[in-house]
């Protein structure tokens, strides 16, 4: 599977981070939407850790 995320990556001339960060926003945003009684996360937390991510590198 990786291979074919590393194709997509090259293609939209993306990284394999940004091409992982973007898929799990999707679902997690198709999540929220078709089960939002469950979905007790929001994207702002995700987003949250991704810049706390960027400072520890």
């Amino acid at each position: 599977m990786l291979e074919q995320v590393d194709y997509i990556a090259q293609y939209e001339h993306r990284t394999r981070s940004d091409l992982i960060r973007e898929a799990l926003r999707r679902y997690l945003d198709n999540f929220k939407r078709t089960k939002p009684a469950q979905a007790n996360f929001s994207v702002t937390t995700l987003e949250t850790c991704e810049t706390m991510g960027n400072t520890l590198s």
